[in-house]
């Protein structure tokens, strides 16, 4: 519903209106019930000197039963047309004589003396009939009863003329006051009005230069004079507002043009960091597989060792001829075994090297390509065998099935290497219990879901908040930087356009929920 908004001078011309619409009223009204009640009072006071005068003029001929002479006084009734009926009765209540030009019923059980006015459901200001009774007596001897019954339209009559005349008075009244209203609104308000008008434009232009002129020196000319002096302090005020707004912006702009070239190099360090952990990340992979690649090598070499010594046995014992089927057959079954060791050790080196070799390209190229995630997770798990096994820590990689995502797969191995690093130095130190790290890929919708747990000591409660800040570590002293997971939150949320969420109680481990979109875009969903 809209709300209705009325000006200042509608507001006056209406208070002011009904102000003395309800002064008028009230004096009207009790100005006219008292016109009422003497009009009233005056008629009934009339009505008995009437009766009176009748009875005087009755008790005669009801003495002495002259019932022609009360005829003939009742018969001169006949030009007041107010009066319904005059009854004499005697003193039996018996009638002697009446006037009754509209063949009223006779009234019973008539009192000597009575007044009293029937004004059921006459309407309005219409007072019925006024009826008297008062006794005919001749030197206080009462020889019987004048009843007279009298119209008061008469009054009514008068009384709506008075009412009309009342309501028309009003409404002239009324119409005075509204012009007056206007007048003295328009003397009054206009000024103001204009004012307010003024303010307004100087708002809305900001021109504060303006000035309002008003001859006077009643309060408005002392409003007008302060609305001057106050756009005059407006407009010193802007000014110098102007010139430090200009001042500071030159200064703002300094400072921008500072912020934007600190915020540059920040960007940079922050990637030459992302690159130093990434070539961090290759120098420990590089170390970890030469140790890794280290032992199956040393197999490999120990078994073509006895390959070649029982070889070498057993195409001498050929040539000799002393070759007997028994140390044939134990030569060939050392072969055997031998090579199948070798088979097996250089299997495992050449797994180590392609993992080692694929996860090397990916993190120094940061390529955008389809691979299947759980192979790829298992291959990053295995590059690090050699520092999990130092706990040991048992691994446990679980799919919902073979999920093929489109990512890049260097920023996959350079997240997995950092949480796999933080677990190994602050999840599992001093723990008393078996390691164990949990790896679970699940789709839900676009998004790719991982849960990377381990039950490792978890995360204290000073720095659960703020563990994806950086520099924040609790490792300083043992030569902890504070990048890793930092690292990690950047490469999720700018790289690969996803989320990470940590939960964490004491001695309960630490659960990563990293959600990624399953089709790498570089600007993200929306």
């Amino acid at each position: 519903m809209k709300k209705i908004i009325l000006s200042i001078k509608t507001q006056l011309i209406i208070t002011f209106i009904a102000i003395s619409s309800i002064i008028i009223f009230v004096v009207t009204y009790f100005n006219f019930i008292s016109n009422v009640d003497q009009e009233k009072n005056s008629f009934i006071q009339n009505s008995i000197i009437q009766a009176n005068l009748l009875a005087d003029f009755s008790v005669s001929p009801l003495v002495f039963s002259d019932k022609e002479g009360a005829k003939e006084n009742l018969d001169k009734l006949k030009n007041d047309t107010n009066i319904q009926r005059v009854i004499i009765f005697d003193n039996n209540q018996n009638i002697f004589a009446q006037y009754n030009p509209h063949k009223l019923e006779n009234p019973s059980d008539i009192k000597y003396q009575e007044i009293s006015l029937d004004d059921k459901n006459n309407g309005f200001l219409n007072y019925g009939i006024l009826k008297i009774s008062v006794p005919l007596k001749h030197k206080d001897e009462i020889y019987g009863i004048l009843y007279l019954e009298k119209s008061t339209k008469i009054i009514t009559k008068l009384l709506k003329k008075v009412f009309k005349d009342v309501i028309v008075f009003t409404l002239i009244l009324l119409i005075i006051i509204y012009f007056i209203c206007i007048f003295l609104s328009n003397y009054l308000l206009k000024p103001i009005l204009f004012l307010a008008k003024s303010a307004e434009e100087i708002a809305t232009t900001q021109n504060y230069s303006t000035r309002v002129e008003y001859n006077s020196r009643n309060e408005i000319g002392s409003l007008y004079k302060a609305f001057n002096k106050l756009l005059k302090d407006t407009e010193s005020l802007t000014n110098n507002l102007e010139e430090k707004v200009n001042i500071r912006t030159k200064e703002l702009n300094l400072k921008t043009q500072e912020l934007e070239l600190s915020l540059d190099n920040l960007k940079k360090t922050q990637q030459q960091l992302i690159e130093s952990e990434k070539m961090s990340a290759l120098g420990n992979l590089v170390s970890g597989i030469a140790h890794e690649v280290n032992t199956p090598l040393g197999n490999a070499i120990t078994s073509s060792s006895i390959i070649e010594k029982e070889t070498s046995l057993l195409i001498k014992e050929f040539q000799e001829g002393t070759l007997k089927r028994s140390s044939m057959e134990t030569k060939l079954d050392i072969l055997s075994k031998s090579a199948k060791l070798l088979n097996k050790t250089l299997s495992y080196a050449s797994d180590l090297i392609k993992s080692f070799k694929q996860i090397s390209i990916d993190q120094v190229t940061n390529d955008i390509r389809i691979f299947e995630i759980s192979h790829y997770i298992e291959d990053i798990f295995l590059t690090n065998h050699n520092k999990l096994k130092l706990i040991p820590v048992k691994v446990q990689i679980e799919s919902e099935s073979d999920i093929m995502i489109k990512t890049s797969p260097g920023v996959i191995a350079q997240i997995f290497n950092n949480l796999i690093q933080n677990s190994i130095i602050h999840g599992f130190e001093n723990l008393e219990y078996d390691a164990k790290i949990s790896v679970f890929l699940k789709t839900q919708e676009e998004y790719l879901i991982i849960d990377y747990i381990d039950n490792g000591v978890g995360i204290n409660e000073d720095i659960k908040k703020k563990i994806f800040e950086p520099f924040v570590t609790t490792k300083r002293n043992a030569g902890g930087t504070g990048l890793g997971l930092n690292i990690v939150y950047n490469l999720i949320y700018q790289k690969l356009k996803g989320s990470i969420d940590v939960i964490s109680e004491k001695n309960l481990g630490t659960k990563f929920t990293i959600k990624i979109p399953l089709i790498y875009s570089a600007e993200g969903k929306k």
